[in-house]
């Protein structure tokens, strides 16, 4: 004797536990996809080359910066940026000093400015909003060297000593 089950498929159990793990499958890949659609890798910076498949940090900046003596003092007073930089050589640094303010995750906030140097020797510019934290970077324009230091805004203003590190 045979026992056939006669109830229709619908209102079983194990059709629907396989379309709940098929469904299941389309949701987590869906939602994955939208995430990394919708936050795409940041663009690495640093001093790095190419070693292999690995990249290595060349402190080539770094090095270039410490032969040259440089350091500095950067000051944000509301929108006004004032770098006062010491160097071995001073007269060889140029006229115009490049900025650059990185955000610690989303590159979309960072900023870039080029600072001009004033009759004393210092270098100002005019920001209109900088990352309240994150990373101040100031290198020549051909960027041979950079000196650095992590920041966090205080209020709107800024006073940071800048020295040649690794990043």
């Amino acid at each position: 004797m045979q026992r056939t089950d006669s109830s229709p498929w619908y209102k079983q159990f194990w059709p629907w536990f396989i379309l709940a793990i098929l469904g299941w499958g389309v949701v987590s890949s869906t939602t994955t996809l939208i995430v990394a659609v919708s936050n795409p890798p940041q663009m690495m910076t640093g001093d790095y080359a190419k070693l292999g498949k690995a990249l290595v940090d060349t402190h080539v900046r770094f090095d270039r910066a410490e032969a040259l003596g440089l350091a500095g003092r950067l000051a944000l007073s509301e929108r006004d940026l004032r770098l006062d930089l010491q160097a071995a050589d001073a007269a060889s640094l140029g006229d115009r000093i490049m900025l650059l303010a990185q955000h610690p995750t989303d590159a979309a906030r960072d900023r870039q400015l080029v600072l001009t140097r004033l009759a004393d020797g210092s270098y100002a510019g005019r920001v209109e909003a900088l990352p309240t934290r994150g990373r101040i970077i100031v290198s020549d324009l051909e960027q041979s060297w950079w000196i650095s230091s992590a920041y966090e805004l205080d209020a709107g203003a800024l006073d940071l000593r800048l020295e040649p590190e690794h990043l």
